[in-house]
């Protein structure tokens, strides 16, 4: 389903129906990357320096960045079917080795739904980085967990994985048994096996059977079926709270060992490695950059199933609900890099500038996660939607490019009328370029009911003009928040009201960066600047020419 702040370019044959996907954004973003990034630092060969590649260069003020083995993550389909992996405890970590093993037989259902986690007692203490555990969590997701279950919706991703509690993986994906198949479990004095069994991925036409084993002496057994036809998975072990992992290649048939996390990702796409892109850029041009936008030659996304995303390397702000955090130095900066924006491939846009996209990833630099003081006292996310970052479909955004909807108040019902038509006063709060006497009152719509068409929104829902719905209006002013969330710091008069912006177009041998591709992105990162004046009201600036 495409997502309703795609809408307009879908109308103008800016995106295909089937793409899909959602904005990427989470909170973790700049640690998932990261992770990435070290991984797969890991598991490629040295670049290629080959004549036939072109060099980088400047093009009407955008960065094109040249492959060469080194920003674009080649495929690793997994290759395991039918093998049998043990991880048996050696000091202050595991050696895996393979062998020949048939499945189990399944045993008692679990009745896994998705998203799902059941507790399964062990008939003996079972040891795992050094503690022993009478009791493990068994995942729908193709996981077990110890000491507590991870039932996130949020991406089956790699720091999700290693930061985590401790886990076991034998095929960490998201999975969904109530679509089909069942997660059994079989529990003896010397040995608890736990199957899926013809579980399919979400949202899938597919089926994947596989076990992990757990023995007394803390060896673990993953034994995989056939076929396991997930394109997206992770396969390992990790002691929690990891920041790193060792690669692992697990089909090589000699032992691989590691101490703490030993992970291999397997996928059937080509993913960019946005850490190395940045580190690349910066390391041929000034570091005067607040946020880098980053388009590609053709669908390179590292998020799964999502349209575009952006990500906070660095954050001083308070009082908006970013964490404190500086990691820009991993990034390749000195301190002013603070946000990175991905929009992947650039066909999208060859004919539409594609603004409501890219004007919702920029503000996601600083948006959307305020809450406010209820009339109870209590800190409330109900102005919140997707995955607490967007404007809630409830909430009267004033047509934000970050979501929610502009919401008319008709007496006896409401319905949305606009979205996505740029910053609004309280997205400009949060921006810094507004003072709080400046924002005036908003509401939201409490207990939603008698929707037209009745189609099961939720706060999580996407905007959309045209929808009508009963519900109880409540009034929140600027101090709501502020009582919540503490003042914005620096406030409006310190903040500063330009954006530095560098625009990246990163190529390979596969989709070069061709005359066309090189224009289309020079007009949007020409023209954005003047969207970008219209959408704060003339408050606020870009400058996105490089020195």
């Amino acid at each position: 389903m495409i997502p309703a702040v795609a809408l307009l370019l879908l109308a103008a044959g800016a995106i295909r129906a089937d793409t899909g996907g959602v904005c990427g954004t989470t909170p973790n973003g700049a640690r998932e990357m990261a992770a990435w990034h070290q991984y797969w630092e890991q598991t490629r060969a040295r670049p290629v320096r080959a004549a036939s590649i072109a060099a980088d260069r400047d093009v009407d003020s955008v960065a094109v960045l040249e492959d060469r083995d080194d920003l674009v993550v080649r495929q690793n389909p997994f290759d395991l079917e039918s093998a049998t992996l043990r991880f048996v405890p050696d000091r202050d970590g595991y050696t895996v080795a393979r062998l020949s093993l048939p499945l189990d037989p399944p045993g008692s259902s679990l009745g896994l739904g998705a998203d799902d986690a059941r507790a399964v007692d062990l008939p003996f203490p079972f040891p795992f980085f050094g503690r022993r555990y009478d009791q493990v969590f068994a995942h729908s997701d193709g996981h077990l967990t110890f000491g507590a279950p991870d039932t996130s919706t949020s991406e089956r991703g790699l720091s999700r994985l290693l930061s985590g509690p401790p886990r076991i993986a034998p095929f960490f994906a998201d999975l969904d048994p109530s679509r089909g198949g069942q997660v059994t479990v079989s529990a003896a004095a010397d040995r608890v096996s736990i199957v899926w069994l013809d579980v399919p991925g979400a949202g899938q036409l597919n089926r994947n059977t596989f076990e992990a084993t757990l023995h007394p002496d803390g060896s673990i057994d993953f034994v995989y079926g056939a076929r396991l036809e997930t394109r997206e998975s992770l396969v390992g072990l990790s002691p929690g709270a990891a920041r790193e992992a060792t690669a692992a290649d697990l089909s090589l048939p000699s032992p691989s060992r590691a101490s703490g996390a030993l992970v291999e990702h397997f996928s059937d796409a080509e993913k960019i490695d946005l850490v190395s892109v940045a580190r690349r850029f910066l390391s041929s041009h000034p570091d005067v950059f607040e946020q880098i936008v980053v388009y590609t030659t053709r669908p390179l996304n590292p998020v799964p199933g999502t349209l575009a995303f952006e990500i906070n390397v660095r954050n001083e702000i308070q009082g908006i609900g970013l964490e404190i955090l500086d990691d820009s130095a991993r990034w390749g900066s000195s301190g002013a890099l603070a946000s990175v924006a991905f929009m992947d491939s650039i066909d999208s846009y060859l004919d539409v500038d594609g603004f409501e996209i890219l004007g919702h990833e920029v503000e996601h630099r600083w948006l959307a996660r305020l809450r406010f003081r209820d009339t109870q006292g209590a800190s409330s996310t109900a102005l919140l939607g997707r995955g607490l970052a967007h404007w809630s479909f409830f909430m009267h955004s004033d047509a934000s490019d970050v979501e929610g909807n502009r919401i008319a108040d008709l007496g006896d019902h409401f319905e949305t009328v606009d979205f996505a038509r740029g910053y609004s006063a309280l997205d400009q709060y949060a921006m810094g370029l507004r003072p709080p006497e400046e924002v005036p009152p908003f509401f939201y719509v409490d207990a939603p009911d008698n929707f037209r068409p009745d189609r099961g929104y939720k706060a999580s829902s996407g905007p959309e003009a045209g929808v009508s719905f009963t519900g109880v209006r409540r009034n929140v002013t600027i101090q709501d928040v502020i009582a919540a969330m503490g003042p914005r710091i620096p406030d409006a008069a310190h903040a500063p009201r330009l954006l530095r912006q560098a625009f990246v177009l990163v190529s390979d041998r596969t989709a070069t960066a061709t005359p066309a591709r090189q224009q289309a992105l020079a007009r949007i990162r020409a023209r954005f600047e003047q969207y970008y004046r219209d959408a704060t009201g003339g408050r606020g600036a870009v400058d996105s020419q490089l020195p």
